[in-house]
């Protein structure tokens, strides 16, 4: 720890992969160690990232609260975590998701840290005990952070958190990482025939991902272009109804479920087309990081989505949980190489100039500095 540097603590329930815990990784990269001491409070002491959090130079803590907001052990294992925040006196505990949302702030108040901010990424609709959890988060934080405005205007009306508490730091993705590589053999190497169009999602899971939609939409362009090669990236497995559904449309030796990678910007280089199918978002990592390597995007228009792409400017935009324009726009994205080339281009200068994790990190310590000296956001 530099002397001087003002420690900020932040709190997750776990760290395995999805776009929070990749956010948090960004940001550990780029914080400015000289003003700034991460620590990572890990709720559950649980996740695949956790390794590399250590790696980076970010001390571990396993916060062991392992229980749920309706269980009794909720309440001392909050208390052995103020007292642990007392100990470790942060000036910043910025917390990440519902449970740390909730916990982490209740702890940060109750240790006295001087700034407590909880963080908003999603346009997910809660009820019972999530609602009340997050509006528990919302109500002790001084600052709550959103990485959209649509996630801004969502958590105003589902949570009734008032707008002027809450700040926009749009999400950041690493665009030297995230860049054309011109890897002429990126499909053998994800093992697809070189010859055909990709069109692939990447999904940390199916549930509101669209992931039936997406194999739907695809197995219609398939009428049209009998080749293309369907990818799925991510710990996506097919139920009995899904496989049949792609048995019947034939697509059985064409669709690739590759499971989790590490790779993302060589398998990324294997896409023609990236889809984003998902029935609600807040603003997706994997869009910016396809759009960074000049992947031509068509994505449903949720949550953030239509801040970072114009459609049929910077990509293509259609309604959720819809089959048919899905379909329609990706055979007509594939279609024309023109088209395909424009979006991709214009998709990147659009992340390299709003949406960097550079840029994203910069706002982060702004805001910070704001905070801790008494002023508003």
């Amino acid at each position: 720890m530099v002397r001087g540097a003002r420690k900020v603590v932040y709190t997750i329930n776990r760290m395995d992969m999805g776009g929070s815990q990749t956010h948090l990784l960004q940001v550990f990269r780029l914080l400015d160690r000289r003003r700034f001491d991460p620590v990572l409070y890990c709720l559950s002491g649980q996740g695949a990232l956790l390794d590399e959090v250590r790696e980076i130079g970010v001390r571990v803590v396993d916060a062991g609260v392992r229980s749920g907001f309706k269980s009794p052990a909720i309440v001392p294992a909050t208390l052995r975590m103020a007292r642990r925040l007392r100990s470790e006196a942060p000036a910043i505990v910025h917390n990440y998701l519902l449970r740390a949302n909730a916990v982490g702030s209740v702890a940060a108040r109750l240790a006295g840290v001087p700034v407590v901010l909880a963080s908003k990424r999603g346009c997910h609709e809660m009820r019972g005990w999530e609602l009340r959890g997050a509006q528990l988060g919302n109500a002790l934080s001084r600052c709550v952070t959103a990485n959209a405005e649509a996630v801004r205007q969502f958590v105003h009306v589902d949570e009734a958190c008032p707008l002027e508490k809450m700040v926009v730091i749009p999400s950041g993705i690493d665009t030297d990482r995230f860049q054309p590589l011109g890897l002429v053999d990126a499909k053998e190497r994800i093992g697809v025939r070189s010859a055909d169009p990709v069109v692939g999602i990447v999904t940390r899971m199916r549930v509101r991902k669209g992931v039936e939609e997406f194999l739907s939409a695809m197995a219609r362009v398939r009428e049209r272009i009998p080749g293309v090669q369907v990818v799925v990236v991510g710990e996506v497995e097919l139920d009995d109804e899904l496989a049949a559904m792609v048995e019947s449309a034939g697509m059985g030796d064409d669709l690739h479920l590759l499971g989790r990678r590490s790779d993302m910007p060589e398998v990324l280089s294997a896409f023609d087309l990236f889809v984003l199918s998902s029935h609600d978002e807040g603003m997706s990592n994997a869009i910016l990081e396809a759009m960074a390597m000049e992947i031509p995007v068509v994505a449903t228009d949720v949550g953030g989505t239509g801040e970072v792409i114009e459609d049929k400017v910077s990509g293509r935009l259609v309604p959720p949980k819809v089959v048919e324009p899905l379909a329609e726009a990706i055979w007509e994205v594939l279609a024309d190489a023109n088209t395909m080339r424009s979006i991709g281009e214009r998709g990147r200068s659009i992340v390299v100039e709003k949406f960097s994790s550079r840029s994203m990190v910069r706002q982060m310590e702004e805001l910070y500095d704001t905070l801790l000296e008494g002023g508003r956001y």
